[in-house]
């Protein structure tokens, strides 16, 4: 973490220690007896303790020897022998995950253990793709139809309790300034679907766009890169869904990017700025909860501060879409009237739209820029889709 985050979480402690407190007490447990009812008898048993581990707040443990992917080399300093209520809340939650891939043998079976949660209302929401996707006819629509879809993750125990709105005039985009659309993606299902919704419309548009998803599946509900090949898999023949996603995928206006940076336990200052295309006419949309707090280092401090004082930002301007779920909120010049600035709704009530700026470039390295925006394995599939024969454009 970047010495100003224990500042932060100072200044906006009467929200981020009642969040971190309330969480630790109900939704964590609640997702590891979750992924415990998917799990064979050792999984479950591994899942257990972990379980009992946080209830006790014993200390953590993490050792990354073997691990495959970069980006976890400094979690064992950040997290070991410190209490999951006392350390940093982000530090604790990959850690976490971490442990529940372990719990699975992750890198033995390829298992993600919320897959059965994650495809649970899978074809309800590929039959909805179809209306959704008649009903969508510009850009801003498409965005605007990709924020809502954001509202409701499946690790949140309750949906929004009222609706909050800001920023929205953000979303009106002026399409002939655009050659490429970056969606870096949040939740499977409904959500990604209405990602997917969004990218259709912006390729038929011209718009060159990728779709990045986790190489792994390190949050509950996530979208993979295994969850593109199984949605792939499951849309319907007669779709016209279907039937335009499969002619933009086939010229490669659509592409699926699986970098391991998007599963890394780093802020988006790191970030490999190729993975995103460089140049004007770039739009990078940033969705979801975790990945704001990705981009803006885990901030927790008064929702006023600008932008410009935080001691991280993305190595690229990034316009997010989100509901609040958590504490991390700045850069706020518009708020919803009659909502406190300091005790908000993080159950998904507030909707928001927000312009990030980028970080300066000097002096701050990034992760390995090794670009997968053309990535072999998700290129393959969905090559391997199409000649499977994938529903044809008429």
């Amino acid at each position: 973490m970047r010495s100003g985050s224990k500042v932060a979480r100072e200044k906006g402690a009467d929200r981020y220690h009642p969040f971190v407190t309330a969480t630790l007490a109900q939704r964590i447990p609640a997702i590891l007896r979750s992924t415990a009812e998917g799990a064979d008898a050792e999984a479950a048993k591994q899942l257990q303790a972990i379980a009992r581990a946080v209830t006790a707040d014993a200390p953590m443990l993490l050792d990354v020897a073997g691990w495959p992917l970069p980006g976890w080399e400094d979690m064992p300093a950040r997290v070991n022998g410190k209490r999951p209520s006392a350390a940093p809340f982000f530090d604790f939650e990959y850690w976490m995950y971490f442990r529940i891939l372990k719990a699975v043998r992750f890198t033995e079976t390829a298992t993600d253990p919320f897959r059965r949660i994650k495809h649970r209302d899978l074809d309800k929401h590929l039959t909805w793709a179809d209306t959704a996707l008649d009903a969508t006819k510009t850009l801003s629509e498409g965005l605007k139809l990709s924020l809502g879809a954001n509202a409701h993750d499946l690790s949140q125990i309750a949906g929004p309790g009222s609706a909050h709105e800001f920023g929205l005039g953000l979303l009106e985009i002026d399409v002939t300034k655009l050659r490429r659309l970056n969606i870096i993606a949040d939740n499977f299902g409904g959500e990604f679907v209405g990602d997917l919704v969004l990218a259709i419309v912006a390729a038929e548009q011209g718009i060159d766009v990728v779709l990045h998803v986790k190489p792994l599946p390190i949050f509950v509900s996530d979208t993979t890169f295994e969850d593109v090949t199984l949605l792939l898999d499951r849309v319907g023949a007669g779709s016209a869904f279907g039937q335009r996603l499969a002619a933009a995928v086939r010229v490669g206006s659509i592409r699926f990017a699986a970098h391991p940076f998007w599963a890394a336990p780093q802020f988006l200052d790191r970030l490999p700025v190729e993975e995103l295309g460089t140049g004007e006419g770039v739009l990078t949309v940033l969705k979801g909860d975790l990945n704001y707090r990705r981009a803006v280092g885990d901030f927790s401090g008064p929702i006023e501060t600008p932008f410009a004082d935080l001691a991280v930002l993305p190595a690229v301007p990034m316009l997010s879409l989100r509901s609040i779920k958590s504490y991390c909120v700045a850069g706020i010049t518009d708020w919803p009237d009659g909502v406190s600035r300091t005790a908000f709704p993080t159950d998904g009530s507030i909707v928001a739209v927000q312009q990030i700026p980028a970080r300066s470039a000097a002096g701050v390295p990034t992760a390995s820029a090794e670009s997968s925006s053309d990535a072999a394995p998700l290129l393959r599939r969905a090559l391997q889709w199409l000649r499977r024969g994938a529903p044809r454009a008429p």
